[in-house]
């Protein structure tokens, strides 16, 4: 595979060479890896790995348009824990080869595993934890939604404008005698299977969905709401495109997420958030954890108006991730509490019970990255977790 160094009309400083790094694979579909190269206190280019030839100007165009866009702009503040854990992080390595060996994790593809009993149990356990504080502390009536998504509610909540670079979309062969018959005889003998559907296939006016909030939404859609507030929870299976940017449990296509919706009127989902978010440092803590909770921003893509947006979600203390330790020093966001103004209610047109606009707030947690930090810490043996801790997981504790 040919390799080509591609260097930047404009060097990035080096602490924003992660903000670059995120975004390269989504630059090409033939890129197969990059390595940034550092000169000093910059990146100065990218050594680019492609399947096959490519055109070094088109790559070295790219990756100027969305440095000097997305990346250069950015004034990003320092992300100071606001929360951290009493426990001390454990160094650990090799847990995720270990839940494979264990076949406790099967990878199916590119961002996609099964699991089996050892790690569905932790991972449910986990779940009916987070699921009590929201039906127990604040009443969240609980729906199981679809996985699909119909597009035009994703578009009107500007999810595919801000996160195109996630989307996976439905589709379905064309409704056509022909279309059928060249699809299955083709099957057998081509190569493409991926020309052969995107010849025959429509969009089927649905996606994957990316998360249960957007569902939420949409059922509230042109409703006005009681006097009492309104908190949802759903779980389910949520799709985001990483490209090769997957990595064992850690960022996967195909996920599950337990998510709270709040709505009501600013004051309350704010506060909602807050009483959710101390709620979840203490579950952290019960577990034994290390960890901390800090701003963030949503990953936002492919547009000039990034920088700022991510700037003020983080001054504005509109997100708040909790991130867990896993393997090799590295962190995961094992969930985020985030305030959305009257974004979804203006989009969705949901009112509040005096006729005015409902604010919104939401609480995901990624249950495969809860359960993985999970193992971290206490490895792959049950028999040799502590009883406190094989108790707080028990169905009959919980």
């Amino acid at each position: 595979m040919p390799t080509y160094l591609v260097d930047l009309a404009d060097p990035v400083p080096a602490h924003l060479a992660d903000e670059l790094a995120k975004r390269v694979y989504y630059l090409a579909v033939d890129i197969d890896s990059f390595t940034l190269v550092h000169v000093g206190d910059q990146v100065t280019g990218v050594q680019i790995t492609t399947v096959g030839a490519a055109d070094r100007d088109v790559l070295a165009r790219k990756l100027d348009q969305v440095s000097r866009a997305e990346v250069l702009p950015q004034r990003m503040t320092a992300a100071e824990p606001v929360w951290t854990s009493p426990h001390p992080a454990v160094p650990v390595s090799g847990v995720y080869d270990s839940l494979r060996e264990l076949g406790a994790v099967v990878e199916m593809g590119p961002g996609a595993v099964a699991t089996g009993a050892l790690f569905t149990d932790v991972l449910d356990a986990l779940d009916r934890r987070v699921r009590a504080i929201a039906v127990e502390r604040f009443g969240a009536v609980q729906y199981r939604y679809p996985t699909l998504i119909s597009t035009s509610a994703l578009r009107r909540g500007g999810y595919l404008t801000s996160f195109p670079q996630f989307v996976l979309s439905a589709s379905h062969l064309s409704t056509d005698l022909d279309v059928y018959r060249e699809f299955a005889d083709g099957v057998a003998g081509v190569e493409d299977l991926a020309g052969l559907f995107e010849r025959g296939s429509a969009h089927a006016g649905y996606c994957l969905a990316p998360t249960m909030c957007f569902h939420t939404y949409l059922q509230f859609a042109g409703r006005r709401l009681s006097a009492e507030p309104t908190v949802v929870t759903s779980r389910g299976k949520s799709f985001r495109f990483e490209s090769r940017y997957s990595r064992s449990l850690e960022r996967l296509w195909d996920f599950t997420i337990r998510e709270v919706v709040f709505l009501g009127d600013a004051a309350t989902v704010a506060r909602q958030r807050q009483e959710f978010l101390d709620a979840a440092c203490a579950l952290v803590e019960d577990l034994g954890l290390a960890g901390h909770v800090e701003p963030a921003n949503d990953p936002f893509f492919a547009g000039a108006e990034v920088p700022t947006r991510m700037l003020a979600q983080r001054l504005r203390r509109l997100k708040y991730e909790l991130r867990l330790p896993v393997e090799d020093g590295r962190t995961v966001a094992a969930a985020s509490f985030n305030v959305h103004g009257m974004t979804f209610g203006e989009s969705y047109g949901i009112a509040l019970a005096d006729g005015g606009t409902a604010y919104s707030a939401c609480v995901g947690f990624g249950l495969e990255r809860f359960a993985f930090a999970f193992f971290c810490r206490y490895g792959t043996r049950p028999d040799r977790w502590p009883v406190r801790i094989r108790e707080l997981l028990d169905e009959r504790h919980s």
